[in-house]
């Protein structure tokens, strides 16, 4: 059946109009309608994670927001340490005795290097740097964008490291202590660690002083690691070291060391100490001991050689500290110069105790009892004095007692109350026996006679100064005086003199020049108890010129052998060095054609 064309057209209309679309050949599912629990779950997550964000946003917004800020500040900031230069130490003449170098140090970026790379870099850098191969490729495998390889090396090490042109090892600028004399002074001079702080000596105990403030550069770095230098925020400059002027003097100080190393290897001892001092102000113009070793390079000597003995060895005194007994019998009206006492021949038992002179004396006055270094005629002499005052004396000259030096490692000694003596100790201390004392002690209750009677605390530094000069610390003289009556202290000299124009100090005369002094030969104290009779310590003290001492000197040799003899191995050390020193500090004796030829000679050498 046709339809027509009016039958059509209404077909048409009835039917509604169809819009084009790419979906419109698709067929239409059998049932298009969607659970409405589906839309429900499907809801809430959607809530449910916007909720998430929000409470993240909260969290990173307010709650974790300077804890964020601090983590990118450390990442992205970058703080670099600006290293201050270590103050200078000058000798009296301000001749340079410690100074500080700038030498290149090392260092690599890991982080940086590829896998190949790490295994190239450590073979040229071991070769190098002399570093292990292996170590350096375990190093690299680490991730860190900073690590020292060496530091402070030779320039051409560092000039060597350079030329790899690697930006993923550098070479930065760092100062190294430096020592120009070597081992001269090395044992008050003390060290330097590899952040150049001091560990011993004069470096140790003034650090503080000498190392200056580390200055600080606040930059940017990027997400390698590497500082962006057109990105710095702020500068810092570090603010170097002070200045230490000390009261030693080169010269002094090398006639010194010289003389003691001469002695202690002709004589075979086992140690040395020597220290120069001037007497009318408590100066220590030298101060040396042996052995000794280079700081310059630590790892060539035992640490044994590093102390200062002068200051940390205590020993007993033996004969040197009839000094102290007879100066106090003198200053308390005890004895008299005329006094005479019976020496018993050299043999004297007192109780338990046998008392021994070397020689056998008869009767001796005072002054014959210390030339001849009588041990009957000194514990004669302390009888009269007694317990009480013998000690309050031996604590007035400075023993049992830290000297307050300005150097670390002082010992005090050993001085006993008298509550804690023997029956036998008033036998035995007089004369040096049952106490110990070191050598700063020793040559600064000396300095009392010389002086007229003041005691003064022995310093070595005289001041620091910065880079202008201006003066930031001086040295206050410490000072304890009427120790003696001055009319006691010049009959010491007198009698200290003939000790060395007359007695056991001949060998410590020195020609044109009037000497006073005093020889001393302790025995060494057995480990298990008793005194050794092969074993000895020998020492001279002493100063010049005898009336008015420019210098005074003490020289102690540990264990010498074949001879032990305070006179015989230590005596001429004193002569040698005091002879010059008085030369190079202008005294002319009355015959001056042989000492100058002598100083002369000594400055060639």
């Amino acid at each position: 059946m046709e339809i027509g064309s009016i039958g059509l057209k209404r077909l048409k209309q009835k039917q509604p109009a169809v819009k084009s679309s790419p979906f419109r050949y698709l067929p239409r599912p059998v049932n298009s309608a969607v659970s409405p629990n589906r839309i429900r779950l499907l809801t809430y997550l959607i809530f449910g994670l916007f909720a998430l964000i929000a409470f993240q946003l909260v969290i990173l917004a307010w709650i974790r927001q300077d804890e964020l800020a601090g983590i990118a500040k450390r990442q992205h900031n970058l703080v670099i340490e600006i290293q201050p230069k270590r103050g200078l130490i000058y000798d009296s003449n301000l001749k340079e005795l410690a100074t500080s170098l700038r030498v290149p140090s090392i260092y690599a970026v890991p982080r940086l290097m590829g896998n190949k790379e790490r295994f190239i870099v450590a073979k040229q850098l071991s070769q190098i740097l002399g570093l292990n191969y292996s170590d350096l490729v375990k190093r690299f495998s680490k991730k860190k964008s900073f690590v020292w390889l060496k530091r402070r090396v030779k320039d051409e090490q560092g000039e060597a490291v350079k030329k790899l042109k690697n930006p993923n090892v550098g070479v930065v600028p760092e100062y190294k202590r430096f020592y120009p004399n070597t081992s001269l002074m090395a044992n008050l001079m003390g060290f330097c660690g590899i952040d150049n702080n001091g560990l011993e000596g004069l470096e140790l105990k003034f650090d503080s002083y000498l190392k200056g403030k580390t200055g600080y550069r606040y930059t940017k770095r990027d997400a390698m690691g590497r500082e962006i230098v057109a990105m710095e925020e702020k500068l810092i400059p570090a603010v170097n070291g002070y200045h230490l002027v000390l009261t030693i003097d080169q010269y002094i100080q090398y006639l010194t060391e010289k003389e003691l190393n001469a002695a202690c290897t002709q004589w075979n001892a086992k140690g040395g100490m020597a220290i120069v001092m001037n007497p009318n102000d408590g100066a220590i113009l030298s101060m040396a001991s042996w052995p000794t070793y280079d700081p310059n390079h630590l790892k060539d000597y035992p640490s044994a050689n590093r102390r200062n003995r002068a200051i940390t060895d205590f020993f007993e005194p033996g004969s040197i500290f009839k000094i102290v007994t007879v100066t106090g019998a003198l200053n308390e009206g005890a004895v008299h110069i005329e006094d005479k006492f019976d020496c018993m021949h050299g043999i004297w038992q007192i109780g338990r105790r046998t008392l021994h002179d070397v020689h056998p004396y008869g009767i001796l006055d005072l002054q014959e009892v210390l030339i001849k270094s009588s041990n009957i005629g000194t514990v004669k002499v302390a009888a009269r004095l007694g317990a009480q005052k013998l000690y309050y004396y031996i604590k007035q000259f400075g023993f049992g007692a830290i000297s307050g030096i300005e150097l670390p490692g002082e010992v005090v000694g050993i001085v006993r109350p008298p509550s804690q003596w023997s029956g036998t100790s008033m036998a035995s201390i007089p004369y040096g026996q049952e106490v110990a004392a070191t050598a700063i002690q020793c040559l600064s209750a000396l300095n009392v006679i010389a002086n007229g009677g003041t005691y003064y605390k022995p310093h070595i530094l005289n001041k620091i100064i910065d880079d202008k000069g201006i003066e930031i610390v001086t040295t206050k003289l410490g000072v304890k005086k009427n120790i003696v009556k001055p009319e006691v202290a010049a009959s010491m000299r007198r009698i200290l003199e003939r000790v060395v124009e007359e007695g056991t100090g001949k060998t410590s005369q020195i020609e044109g020049i009037p000497v006073a002094g005093k020889t001393g030969t302790a025995q060494k104290i057995l480990p298990t108890g008793g005194y050794s009779h092969s074993n000895f310590v020998a020492s001279f003290i002493g100063f010049a010129p005898v009336d008015k001492p420019l210098v005074s000197m003490i020289v102690v040799l540990d264990d010498p052998h074949p001879s032990y003899y305070g006179g015989t191995v230590a005596g001429p050390v004193f002569k040698k060095v005091i002879e010059q020193a008085l030369l190079y500090k202008g005294y002319r004796p009355q015959n001056t054609i042989q000492t100058k030829k002598t100083v002369q000679k000594s400055r060639h050498e």
